[in-house]
């Protein structure tokens, strides 16, 4: 198809561009891997121009291609998707070998039924160009969509042969329109998946029920950063990760973004829904705030590699920017990725960055004295000052537009969790969440409470265990946890895809074990309904006009891939009511975990 393509057909398309950039080709520019993850951080772009000026584009690769690495869609809008995929040049050589660097170029169409991708039945279709620069990473957007609408997209070479390859087909569904009156959603909502730990099931679990659900939200830990056996060591699975050693540079991140997406559960789940995604803290580095981590900062003694730490997230943001189907965020200030979905009137999804944009110092293992001592410093946040406007105004924009439900994504749990009887913590509580900026906290929901924001439902992850809480106010005299008056909300965090239990993991670590913590962690922290640290999985939200609820899944082998699936329990808010219904769990005592002990 190339051949009938030719170069002054692409460059006719070119977008209106100052100096060097008015002539690149249209193909090049729909490219949104050139990009910066944020608009006005141009350091972080691909100068197209540049790229262009130096390719020999009349020798676009004319070979077989692969699609390792699968397809992927993500934030999805009412008209409008990113489309995602990464092609490989296949040759006698294998995979990766040869001369990997002339460019590639790929017809993306986008079809509304899986029998035909012939560009006269297609309802958008275009080119793209794409090169080493971006690790042949390929992202677009296909627009003009219908709201609400279930379409399928695939990719393919541009060239006139056929069968020089054809990627797998993908699905999504956009989202319903603005104002648009929706009965249901079903939302998979995922965390922390750390490959040499074990296979991901959760993810398989949830594509072998994709037509029961309508979108995928991953709050965070996508990906982990550490060198083999420093967390997880994957020989005896045969799942090590690439590179062996701490991920610092844009290669390394690169790699163990492979690495990941070489999983076929993973790329199944890309491949048949919309994602959005935020990160965490292992997208870059262990327990990252501002201006560090756990083993990294902006000094020499603090560099990883040939990396301080404003080098490495540079690369790790970068990285993510390339591999994950998410768009450029409009944005006139530095690195951002907070945002907003609305789904119909029946929802907003707020996502937050609590972790990477700026959070003030967090507990880096050696400081966790510190950190408790000014743990209610009205100084400390957990979001920055700007995220934090921007939020409230997102509530209050929620709020005018009468939607019924504001689904606020966050990393960490925010809820007081009393870890007392832990048996492997030191301190009572854990501050590297909420605990550790209880300040802005309290703010948080006494905005919620004098602003009357209703049907407050917060999601989390990053804690490795299942909990669910009524939202309250950490000193409030009239919670009453038997019943739930008093409440503010409630909150629902996720358990890790595979990454290994909070509460500890090991041939000592029994049934019992993990019982009796669940249940002393209940019986310290009132406003805790449900705990489990076993399992690890991931929840389900059903969100309708009159109730949320949480379905949580959970999964007892990780060394095997493996869709044994055990429904954990089933957690339910009303209409207006501001707490988890009781009973909890319909009053079904769960085989793992524990209800609150103060029911």
């Amino acid at each position: 198809m190339l051949a009938l393509i030719s170069l002054l057909a692409l460059i006719s398309g070119a977008c209106a561009l100052p100096n060097a950039q008015a002539a690149v080709p249209a193909a090049l520019q729909s490219n949104l891997a050139y990009r910066s993850p944020s608009l006005n951080v141009r350091a972080l772009e691909i100068d197209t121009g540049a790229v262009f000026s130096r390719k020999r584009w009349a020798n676009t690769f004319s070979g077989n291609l692969s699609f390792p690495f699968g397809v992927a869609s993500g934030d999805p809008y009412s008209d409008s998707a990113v489309l995602w995929t990464m092609p490989r040049k296949v040759d006698p050589e294998g995979l990766y070998g040869g001369n990997a660097y002339p460019p590639i170029c790929l017809l993306w169409v986008v079809a509304p039924t899986n029998s035909s991708f012939k560009i006269e039945d297609s309802v958008q279709h275009g080119y793209v160009q794409t090169t080493i620069d971006i690790d042949f990473s390929v992202k677009v957007i296909a627009d003009n969509l219908k709201p609400y609408t279930k379409y399928y997209y695939r990719f393919e070479s541009c060239e006139d042969e056929p069968d020089l390859g054809v990627s797998p087909v993908g699905s999504f569904k956009t989202l319903p329109a603005e104002n648009a009156d929706v009965e249901k959603l079903r939302l998979a909502v995922f965390s922390c998946a750390n490959y040499p730990f074990g296979f991901f099931n959760a993810y398989g679990a949830a594509a072998s029920n994709s037509d029961r659900l309508d979108y995928v939200q991953h709050i965070g830990d996508y990906i982990y950063e550490y060198a083999n056996g420093a967390y997880g060591d994957g020989t005896a699975l045969n799942r090590i990760p690439q590179p062996l050693r701490e991920c610092s540079s844009l290669q390394d991140y690169r790699d163990r973004y492979a690495t990941y997406r070489s999983d076929p559960d993973l790329q199944k789940l890309h491949q048949v829904l919309a994602w959005q995604t935020v990160w965490d803290d292992h997208e870059v580095a262990d327990n990252t705030w501002a201006h560090g981590s756990a083993d990294s900062n902006d000094t020499v003694q603090g560099q990883i590699g040939l990396n301080q730490f404003s080098a490495r997230k540079a690369n790790a943001v970068r990285a993510y920017f390339e591999w994950m189907p998410i768009r450029q965020v409009e944005t006139d200030d530095k690195l951002r990725i907070w945002r907003t979905f609305k789904l119909g009137k029946l929802a907003t999804m707020i996502m937050l960055d609590t972790r990477q944009y700026d959070r003030s110092l967090t507990d880096l293992y050696y400081n966790t004295k510190q950190v408790a001592a000014v743990a209610d410093s009205s100084s400390r946040s957990m979001t920055g000052s700007k995220q934090q406007a921007w939020f409230f105004d997102q509530l209050k924009q929620h709020q005018e537009r009468k939607a019924t439900w504001p689904l606020i994504m966050q990393q960490v749990v925010f809820s007081r969790v009393n870890y007392t009887i832990s048996t492997e913590g030191s301190t009572d509580f854990n501050f590297d969440a909420w605990e550790g900026y209880r300040y802005q906290r309290e703010q948080i929901l006494q905005f919620i409470k004098k602003q009357k924001i209703e049907n407050t439902v917060v999601l989390s992850g990053d804690s490795h265990a299942s909990w669910v809480f009524d939202l309250v106010e950490t000193n409030s005299t009239t919670y009453n946890p038997a019943t739930g008056e008093g409440a503010l909300g409630v909150e629902f965090a996720g358990s890790a895809v595979s990454s290994p239990s909070s509460y500890g993991h090991g041939p000592s670590f029994t049934d019992e074990v993990y019982k009796g913590i669940a249940k002393g962690l209940t019986l310290a922290s009132p406003s805790l309904l449900y705990a489990e640290g076993k399992l690890r999985g991931y929840f389900e939200l059903l969100v309708t006009p009159k109730a949320v609820q949480a379905h949580y899944y959970g999964f007892v082998d990780q060394a095997t891939r493996n869709y044994n699936v055990t429904e954990m329990g089933v957690f339910e808010t009303l209409l207006g009511a501001n707490r988890i219904t009781r009973p909890v769990n319909s009053g079904t005592v769960p085989v793992y975990g524990a209800l609150g002990a103060h029911l």
